[in-house]
This record gives structure tokens, C-alpha cells and sequence, in this order.
């Protein structure tokens, strides 16, 4: 717990890092690996294999974009740093092991961005009332980049949770469903609009397990509904007693080498 609050004491905050809350999320993210890492070793693993094979069938070696990049847990930065001219990281938070491996290798650079496109309209909506438009914009990710390869790693299930966070009770529960749904469908949506190739990572249900069976489900989708996936594995995020002294919390990964391909075939 003190080496928690340290790091987030003497962890430089941003922008959309600080107004999202992510700043204070990716150190509670590091303890946690921290304690899970054998547990958490598996999925990191299939991840930065999903992002190596899609880098290996991408024809174009000028950029990489990884969107959520956080703490390059499951992003192969070294391998991508080889392989293409620019690799670009971006994030709403930049974490120290980020920043080291951009002072490590050249090519790498940061870019800090809100890619939910809606972190200051929802901030002035908790401030001053309101509400958010409708219906909700495209995110540009591209972030200024023509890229070659975009990732975007564990963080479709992530982008409304921070935005509904920062709203709070503004929301009926039915509308921030419907917020969450239509957050993750925005960047789907985003991603199927890039050029070069596109290859997704991210969580598609949240298990509860106690005693090997299966007690709750959630849809860490929202009800959004992408194309079916390539790929799938289990992610032992909080085996017990991580979150639970009797239960289990598991994560059901998609993934997809070519998302615009798999998109247009679902069209």
C-alpha cells in the first residue's frame, strides 16, 4: 500500500490521465501484476503473440500505433521498435515503464490522449449540467499518424468505465448502459475506419468462478457486438483471495489479427 501511494505521489500526472482518474488506476494495475504475475503470464503472453503475428502479415514497416499502451505489459515494444521506423504508444497515462522504454529505444515516442474523445465534455457536464451529444462522435485515433499497424490492447472494455466513472450518479443505470454500449461501438467503429492493418485485444466477459463453476457473467462489451474473433484465451486476472477468499475472477480475451477484414466479412 505505501509503495502504491508513492508511485502515484511521484508519478507525474496529465491531462485526460488526471480527468479520467487513469493516473491513480495504473498503479493499482502495477501492484496487482505485482502480486498476480505467474497467474497473469499466460495472457500476456497470447497478447504480445496476437500483436507479433499481425506485425509479421503487415506489408507496411513505417508506423506502429498502440493504442492503450499503458505500462507495455502485453505490448512487444522491443520487437515492434525493430520492425518498424516509428512506434508510437499511446495513452491517456503514461507510466514509468513507458517512458523507459521510449528513452530506451529511439524510434519509440508517447502520445498522451483521451481516445474515448469525450473526457472534457463529460468533465463539464458533471461541472455544469448537461448532456453528452448524441449521437456520439467517431474517436479520432489516429492521433496525426498514417499507420501502418494500429493495436489496440485490453482497452475496448476499458474506455466507458473511466467515462462513467468521472460522470457518476448523473446517469440512470439504463443510460449508462446504453453510454457504455455506444463508447465501445464508437471504437470499434474508429478502428474499422483505419488504413494499414488493425489488430484488437481485449476482454469480451467477465467470469466470477467459485468452486469450478461459473456463479456470474458480465458482458465486458456492453452489448456491443464485433465480428467473431480469431483468437481466444482465459485471463486468471484475481485468482483468489486477490479480490475474494472464496471466488475467482477470470476474463474471457478476444483478438483479432485483422479487425478490418473481420469487420467487413461481419458486415
Amino acid at each position: 500500500m505505501l509503495r502504491e501511494l508513492f508511485e502515484w505521489l511521484t508519478c507525474p500526472g496529465t491531462g485526460p490521465g488526471r480527468t479520467l482518474g487513469l493516473d491513480r488506476e495504473a498503479v493499482a494495475i502495477a501492484a496487482r501484476y505485482r502480486r498476480q504475475r505467474a497467474a497473469w503470464a499466460p495472457h500476456l503472453a497470447a497478447s504480445r503473440q496476437a500483436i507479433l503475428d499481425a506485425a509479421a502479415a503487415c506489408p507496411g514497416r513505417g508506423t506502429a500505433l498502440v493504442l492503450g499502451s499503458g505500462a507495455c505489459l502485453d505490448v512487444p515494444v522491443a520487437e515492434l521498435a525493430a520492425r518498424f521506423a516509428t512506434v508510437v504508444l499511446a495513452d491517456a497515462h503514461q507510466p514509468r515503464p513507458a517512458r523507459r522504454l521510449a528513452k530506451r529505444h529511439p524510434n519509440v515516442r508517447l502520445v498522451t490522449a483521451d481516445l474515448t474523445g469525450l473526457a472534457e465534455t463529460a468533465r463539464r457536464v458533471r461541472r455544469r449540467g448537461g448532456t453528452l451529444p448524441e449521437p456520439l462522435p467517431t474517436p479520432d485515433v489516429r492521433l496525426g499518424t498514417r499507420p501502418d499497424l494500429t493495436v489496440s490492447v485490453n482497452l475496448a472494455s476499458q474506455l466507458p468505465l473511466a467515462v462513467l466513472r468521472l460522470l457518476g450518479s448523473r446517469l440512470e443505470e439504463a443510460a449508462q448502459d446504453r453510454l457504455a454500449r455506444e463508447i465501445t461501438e464508437a471504437h470499434f467503429a474508429a478502428l474499422a475506419r483505419l488504413p494499414g492493418r488493425v489488430c484488437v485485444v481485449c476482454d469480451a466477459r467477465w467470469e466470477r468462478v467459485e468452486k469450478g463453476r461459473i456463479t456470474a457473467v458480465t458482458d465486458a462489451l456492453y452489448g456491443a457486438r464485433p465480428p467473431a474473433p480469431e483468437r481466444t484465451w482465459t485471463w486468471n486476472i484475481a485468482p483468489r483471495p486477490e479480490e475474494s477468499p472464496s471466488s475467482d475472477r477470470r476474463n474471457q480475451v478476444w483478438a483479432w489479427l485483422d479487425f478490418t477484414a473481420a469487420a467487413a466479412r461481419g458486415r
